[in-house]
C-alpha cells in the first residue's frame, strides 16, 4: 500500500507531522496531547455526536469536532483555552442534567468515563435544572442489562453491534427527549436478535449497558485496585485475545481486546465474555469416594490416587489391558492431553468428539488426502457461506459474528441446509432437510453441482426449488466456505461429511493449500486433541469389553447420551472434574479434582489446526486443590504395578 503524503500542522504550539487524512483526534493522541471524548472509541469510526472534543481551528469563532475533522497543511490547533473547557463543561452539564447520572447510586462508579470527565472539568454542580423522565430498565437478557436512565446516547454500543459484530440489532429510537437506544423493533434483549456477545456493554462509558453476573464486587473496591491478566479464551479454538479484570483471587469480568489487530476486531462471544462468570455445578474441593452405604466421603490425596491405581489395575487384571479405556474431554490442555496418551496409550483413549472425528477421518480416506481446513477468517472473504448441520452459535459463535460481517460488508450469500436455521434471519435461503434425508440430499448435491447438467433434487425431496437454487450458487461461486459438523448421533454422518469434502474439494481453486470447509467442532481444543492422536479410530462406544474407565473432564458436567449410556454396568469409574460430575455420580466411584481453566497455565491449539497458543491462567486454584499434571504423575507412578505393561498399550495391542 503506498505511503500517505505527510502534512505538518501545530497542535497547541507544537509542531507536528502526520499522513494526510488523519484526524485532529488521532493527530494530538499520537503526539501526546490528550483531547477528551465521549462518544469516540478507537475501534470504531468517527461520529462527532457528544462535541465533547471541540478544539479552535486557527482561531475561528466556531469550534469543530476533532474526531472528525481531518488535518490540513499549516492548520493551528487549540486543545485547552477557557472557551473550550468552558464549551466542553456546559456539555456535560446538559449531559447529566438529560437523565439520571447521581453517581452515589451507579454500580459502575469509579470505572465510569463520564464521572472522569466530569471530575477532569470541575463539574461539582448543575447549574441547569435536570430534566430526568424515568426511562424503562430492559432487564430482560440473562447476561446483560439495558438502564436507559443512564445511557448518554453516545452511540458506541449501536456502532460496535454493526462494526465490530455484525449484527446490527441496536439503534436509535424515537426523537428529541425520548430517544433511545432500541432494539430491533423497539422490542426487548431477550425476544431480540441480539447475539449475547456483549460487545456493546464493554465499550458503553457509563452504567448504561452492564453485566447481571457478579455485579455485587462492585463494592470491592474500584479498578485502581483491580488487577489485570492478558489471556486468551480457549471455549472455542478461535483463541480470542482476553483482558481479565481479577480482585482478591475473584473474576470480575472479562473482556476482549479491542481494538484487536486480528480479523475478529478484538470481539469476544458470549461463551467467553460471561461463561466464565456462571456457577455450572458445586466446586470440587477434595477428593471424594462412594462409601459402601452409597454416600460420598471426602478421602485424602494419597489415598485417592492409590484408589484410583488399584481399582483400575484390578479391572486390567481381571479382564486385560483392553478392558481399561480413558474418556477425555477435548476441552483440556494439550499439556494434559499429552500426559493422558502417555498414560493410557494411544490405543486407549477417545475423547467426547471423538464420533466428529472419526468422521473427518472417513471423509479424508474419501479423497485419500488430508483434509486442509480453511481458517475461520475465510469466511470473510468467501462470497457464499453454505451451513451445513451445524449450530455454530454452540460451536464457534465467531463464525456467525464473521457470517454477519460478510454479509453486512461484501454482500456475501448465506445459505443453510439442515433442520435448523443456523444463521437466523440473514440467511437467503434454508434448505429444510430432516436429519434422515441429509445424506442422501448432499449426494445428490455433490453429483449436480459436479456435472454440467442441471441440478435435480432426490425424487422423494419436496423442495427441488430451493435445492436448485443452493446448487447453482456453489456453481457459480469463486470463493466459497462451507461450515460443517455432522457428529454424534446424527444418522449417516460420515456419508454426509465425505460428500461435504468432496464438495469442497472439487470447489478448491487450483489446488488451494486449504480446502474451502470448516469443520466445526465442539471443544475448545478439539483440534489439538486430534492431532496429538487421542480419538480412537474404533470409539469407546463400539467397545464391547469395557469395564473400567478414567473419565477426564475440563469443566463439562453432562455428558452426550450415547457416551454417558456406555459408562453404564462399569467394574470401576474414576474421574478427573474440576465441578461434581452430577451426570456421572451414579456411575463413579471416585471423584479426583483438578483445576479449572481459568486457573491453569496451557497451550491450545486453533480450530483448524494451524498452529498454538499460550493461555496464561487469571485465577490461583482453591487451596486444596492440585495440579492436574501432579494427578497424571501419581497416576503413572503408580500405574506399572498394577497395570499390565504399565499402561503404554502403545499402538497395537
Amino acid at each position: 500500500m503506498e505511503a500517505k503524503p505527510e502534512i505538518s500542522l501545530t497542535i497547541d504550539g507544537r509542531e507536528v507531522v502526520v499522513p494526510e487524512g488523519t484526524t485532529i483526534l488521532e493527530a494530538a493522541r499520537q503526539n501526546g496531547i490528550r483531547i477528551p471524548t465521549l462518544c469516540h472509541h478507537e475501534a470504531l469510526a468517527p461520529w462527532g455526536g457528544c462535541r465533547l472534543c471541540v478544539v479552535e481551528v486557527d482561531g475561528a469563532p466556531k469550534l469543530v469536532a476533532s474526531c472528525v475533522m481531518p488535518v490540513r497543511s499549516g492548520m493551528d490547533v487549540k486543545t485547552t483555552n477557557e472557551r473550550i473547557i468552558e464549551s466542553r463543561r456546559i456539555i456535560l452539564e446538559f449531559i447529566f442534567s438529560e437523565r439520571n447520572h447521581y453517581c452515589m447510586y451507579c454500580a459502575q462508579s469509579g470505572d465510569c468515563e463520564l464521572q472522569d470527565l466530569a471530575y477532569e472539568h470541575q463539574m461539582h454542580h448543575l447549574t441547569v435544572p435536570p430534566l430526568d423522565q424515568g426511562y424503562p430498565v430492559d432487564a430482560t437478557h440473562p447476561d446483560m442489562v439495558m438502564d436507559h436512565n443512564r445511557c448518554v446516547l453516545c452511540g458506541r454500543c449501536v456502532r460496535a453491534c454493526r462494526e465490530l459484530a455484525g449484527a446490527s440489532v441496536l439503534d436509535f429510537h424515537n426523537r428529541g427527549g425520548q430517544t433511545m437506544i432500541g432494539v430491533d423493533l423497539s422490542g426487548n434483549l431477550a425476544g431480540s436478535t441480539c447475539a449475547s456477545c456483549g460487545v456493546c456493554l464493554q465499550v458503553c462509558p457509563t452504567g448504561a449497558i452492564f453485566q447481571r453476573h457478579r455485579t455485587h464486587y462492585a463494592v470491592k473496591g474500584k479498578p485502581k485496585h483491580w488487577t489485570t491478566v492478558e489471556s486468551c479464551c480457549p471455549e472455542c479454538g478461535s483463541l480470542c485475545s482476553t483482558v481479565s479484570y481479577v480482585q482478591d483471587n475473584n473474576l470480575l469480568k472479562i473482556e476482549g481486546v479491542i481494538p484487536g489487530d486480528g480479523p475478529d476486531r478484538g470481539q469476544l462471544c458470549g461463551r467467553g465474555r460471561f461463561g466464565p462468570l456462571l456457577t455450572v455445578a458445586p466446586r470440587l474441593h477434595a477428593p471424594m469416594a462412594r462409601a459402601k452405604n452409597g454416600e460420598w466421603e471426602k478421602i485424602g490425596w494419597e489415598k485417592a490416587w492409590d484408589m484410583a491405581a488399584q481399582g483400575l489395575g484390578a479391572v486390567a487384571k481381571a479382564h486385560g489391558p483392553q478392558a481399561v479405556w480413558g474418556l477425555v474431554s477435548s476441552a483440556s490442555s494439550n499439556e494434559e492431553l499429552k500426559s493422558l496418551k502417555e498414560l493410557l496409550g494411544s490405543n486407549g483413549l477417545d475423547t467426547l468428539d471423538g464420533d466428529l472425528f472419526r468422521n473427518v477421518s472417513a471423509a479424508q480416506a474419501a479423497i485419500k488426502a488430508p483434509v486442509e481446513e480453511a481458517p475461520l477468517a475465510a469466511i470473510l472473504d468467501a462470497d457464499l457461506v453454505l451451513a451445513v448441520g451445524v449450530d455454530p452459535e454452540k460451536t464457534q459463535p465467531l463464525a456467525c459474528s464473521f457470517a454477519r460481517r460478510a454479509l453486512y460488508e461484501k454482500k456475501t450469500k448465506l445459505m443453510v441446509i439442515g433442520s435448523d436455521n443456523a444463521l437466523g434471519p440473514l440467511a437467503h435461503l434454508h434448505l429444510k432437510v430432516a436429519d434422515d434425508d441429509l445424506p442422501s440430499l448432499l449426494k445428490a448435491l455433490l453429483s449436480a453441482v459436479s456435472q454440467n447438467g442441471g441440478a435435480k433434487a432426490p425424487q422423494d425431496f419436496a423442495k427441488g426449488e430451493d435445492f436448485a437454487k443452493v446448487a447453482e450458487a456453489i456453481k457459480k461461486s469463486r470463493s466459497p466456505i462451507i461450515l460443517a459438523g455432522l457428529d454424534a448421533g446424527r444418522p449417516g454422518a460420515p456419508e454426509a461429511l465425505t460428500n461435504l469434502v468432496k464438495l469442497a474439494e472439487h470447489k478448491a481453486m487450483a489446488r488451494a493449500k486449504n480446502l474451502p470447509i470448516i469443520v466445526l467442532k465442539p471443544y475448545g481444543n478439539s483440534a489439538g486433541a486430534w492431532t496429538q492422536g487421542l480419538a480412537s479410530s474404533q470409539g469407546i462406544k463400539g467397545h464391547d469389553g469395557l469395564k473400567g474407565c478414567l473419565l477426564w473432564l475440563s469443566g463439562e458436567t453432562s455428558l452426550p447420551p450415547a457416551l454417558a449410556a456406555r459408562l453404564n454396568g462399569l467394574e470401576f469409574l474414576a474421574v478427573v472434574s474440576p465441578y461434581f460430575p452430577t451426570s456421572v455420580t451414579e456411575k463413579a466411584q471416585l471423584v479426583i479434582p483438578k483445576p479449572g481453566w481459568l486457573e491453569a497455565d496451557g497451550t491450545y491449539t486453533y480450530s483448524d489446526g494451524s498452529g498454538s497458543r499460550f493461555k496464561k491462567k487469571v485465577l490461583n486454584p482453591p487451596e486444596d486443590v492440585r495440579p492436574a499434571q501432579e494427578t497424571l504423575a501419581a497416576l503413572a507412578g503408580r500405574w506399572g504395578s498394577v497395570l499390565p505393561g504399565g499402561g503404554r498399550r502403545g499402538k497395537n495391542r
